[in-house]
């Protein structure tokens, strides 16, 4: 009985390092899922066109670029532009698919200050809608800054445009 088990022991350290060891293939982003209606998803990469706007009167203030992934499942991260890297976190947040070809996201970074400590944080919430053949879409956002102990210490609002990355 104890050589049996003391085989099985030497075979079964090799497989398992195999396993391990041994890459897995993933794709990154497939073909567009579609939906009942015919139309594509959401999911996948999207270069976004961002325009910040006054959000009482609407005019534009600024522009800005982002890269939104949004994964199966439900959730997402996006990078952006606006600040540069050494003031903020990637972003990382969730989205739900309302009706049709509309969608709502939420996700929020990290922002820091020029000596590197916590700033807050910022959370971004977004109603998308797809066109019809899923190879672009419009949205409109809004924003709260928050200090570090959560308090919003202000908000803004933006536009943009997307269009999947291929």
């Amino acid at each position: 009985m104890n050589n049996i088990l003391k085989t099985v022991g030497k075979l079964a350290l090799p497989i398992l390092l195999v396993a391990m060891f041994n890459p897995i293939s993933v794709p990154a982003q497939s073909v567009p899922v579609q939906d009942t209606g015919g139309d594509k998803k959401l999911e996948g990469s999207w270069n976004h066109a961002g325009t910040r706007i006054d959000c009482v009167t609407g005019q534009p203030i600024g522009t800005f670029s982002s890269m939104f992934t949004f994964s199966r499942g439900g959730t997402m991260w996006e990078a952006g532009t606006q600040i540069p890297p050494s003031l903020r976190s990637p972003s990382h947040g969730v989205w739900s698919h309302d009706s049709g070809r509309l969608y709502t996201t939420a996700f929020q970074f990290f922002r820091f200050n020029a000596d590197g400590t916590l700033a807050g944080r910022q959370i971004v919430r977004q109603e998308i809608e797809v066109s019809h053949d899923g190879e672009s879409y419009t949205a409109t956002s809004t924003s709260q800054f928050l200090d570090v102990n959560g308090n919003v210490i202000s908000t803004g609002c933006a536009t943009g445009i997307g269009t999947r990355f291929q």
